[in-house]
């Protein structure tokens, strides 16, 4: 595959919904269905009401509903490969790619396992040429500090982020692309926040740690 690269030098990056348009982020649902896990999907499942899922190489409605919940780590490698490349990739290409590289794996009872971040760091590094480090126990304003024009982090946090004032969130579990940092302030690409905190959300560092999990990837483009 040829690629050309050219990192945005102003730090912008474009957003990517993992429910394949900003206009349904705003029906997505989560439910906390236990302690430790949150139940996310759409309000409404009327495949004439959805989002075009077939422009993005779903092959049904259903395997759309199904895999849109859980394709948020891949809608930040597609605001990275718009931003940085020439590369276009319907969604479910990329998850094909992604699953052939291990990235998911989908258990004998359907249950999915990923995004698992070391096939992932591979699969990117190998196809689409960027460089990756795993963040690992790491603090926010610590791991935070690598961002700039052409580095990005995708950064683990919990999908209640899209309510910053939820009580005691849990961390974890989501996947958003932090694109910029500014003193004590963070900006990210939430693939399933609302309407009008998805598309570079800003929050303070001390907000945002409450739901980050210490952990991501640094990617960084390739000049």
């Amino acid at each position: 595959m040829s690629i050309s690269i050219f990192p945005s030098h102003d730090g912008s990056l474009p957003y990517v919904s993992q429910w394949g348009s900003l206009d349904r982020n705003d029906e997505v649902v989560m439910r906390r269905a236990a302690p430790s896990r949150l139940d996310v999907f759409l309000r409404r499942t009327d495949p004439s009401q959805l989002h075009d899922w077939a422009s993005d190489g779903y092959h049904s409605c259903e395997e759309y509903l199904f895999w849109s919940r859980k394709v948020c780590g891949l809608a930040c490698l597609q605001s990275l490969l718009h931003g940085w490349t020439d590369i276009r990739l319907p969604m479910r290409e990329l998850l094909s790619l992604a699953l052939d590289w291990g990235c998911y794996v989908v258990e004998p009872q359907g249950k999915v396992q990923g995004l698992i971040y070391r096939p992932f760091m591979a699969w990117v590094s190998s196809q689409f040429g960027f460089t990756c480090q795993l963040v690992e126990n790491t603090p926010i304003q610590e791991s935070a500090r690598a961002v700039r024009p052409g580095q990005a982090l995708i950064a683990s946090v919990s999908p209640e982020i899209r309510d910053p004032s939820t009580y005691e969130p849990r961390r974890g579990g989501h996947l958003v692309l932090i694109h910029e940092v500014h003193g004590g302030t963070v900006r990210f690409h939430n693939p399933s926040g609302y309407s009008h905190n998805a598309d570079s959300a800003s929050l303070p560092m001390h907000v945002f740690e409450r739901f980050h999990a210490r952990r991501g990837i640094l990617v960084s483009a390739t000049l």
